[in-house]
């Protein structure tokens, strides 16, 4: 795949609405080009009739509508579906194609939840702060079925924690922390919710300590921190929080892999 992509069919007046990443699709070369980057996102929300329909009445692909919609009839699964896809244009090298097929192969062993967890992980990287939350909220109705331990559940409660915090909701990040301390008891993500709750309610921060059983000199490091980078600017403003929080959320993903 080259690093330019010169739409070379047709592009359609009406586009393909991507709704989790608020994204138009105009053409094959751009659908293919969303599949590519964004494994991860692909599921019945995107891969349905709607989109067959849409291939046959925007793009005149006729020939492609009918395999695709009998891959959903058949019930084949999602990689049979985007391979075909890709079939449908020269978009990827045979290399590419056949890691791709691989990617899509291990995607399909993995659990469902996994996946969802992944999925929102995509999101929030990517800033859509919002959708994300919603995906790990679906991600921690699954998360008792499959068996994976409370560490995988800790991780979620604490990443979506971090999407609240970008959104500024102090008081569901707080929250979403909390929960995630309760089942990683680890360092990070204490500080990760002592941080919340100083900018939800610098004032009832020392009461916060005093609950998590922070001594007197430890929320003083913490507090003079905060407002070392907050320049003495109290309480800390969005920008400052923002500069706090990709620092902290650095320093969590390095140390724990989530």
């Amino acid at each position: 795949m080259s690093g330019y992509i010169l739409c070379q069919l047709k592009r359609a007046d009406m586009p393909y609405y991507i709704e989790n990443i608020s994204t138009n699709i105009y053409s094959m070369e751009e659908l293919c080009y969303y599949f590519y980057h964004n494994i991860y996102l692909l599921d019945e929300t995107i891969l349905n009739e709607h989109l067959c329909d849409w291939l046959r009445k925007e793009l005149g692909l006729e020939k492609l509508y009918k395999r695709l919609y009998k891959i959903l009839e058949d019930g084949a699964g999602t990689s049979e579906f985007i391979l075909t896809v890709f079939k449908e244009i020269n978009y990827l090298t045979h290399n590419e194609f056949k890691k791709l097929n691989e990617q899509l192969n291990l995607l399909e062993l993995q659990p469902a939840v996994l996946r969802e967890k992944k999925k929102g992980d995509y999101l929030a990287e990517n800033k859509m702060y919002v959708n994300a939350i919603r995906i790990y909220e679906n991600a921690l109705q699954k998360e008792d079925k499959e068996g994976l331990g409370e560490q995988f559940g800790g991780g979620i409660y604490h990443n979506m924690g971090c999407a609240y915090l970008h959104l500024f909701q102090f008081t569901d990040a707080a929250e979403c922390f909390k929960k995630a301390y309760q089942l990683l008891h680890t360092k990070q993500v204490l500080q990760h919710y002592l941080l919340a709750s100083y900018l939800e309610n610098p004032a009832a921060f020392p009461a916060v300590c005093m609950e998590m059983g922070i001594d007197g000199r430890q929320e003083q490091e913490l507090t003079d921190m905060l407002l070392e980078a907050g320049k003495d600017v109290q309480p800390v403003s969005s920008e400052q929080a923002e500069q706090i929080l990709n620092r902290f959320i650095r320093d969590y993903h390095r140390s724990t892999g989530f």
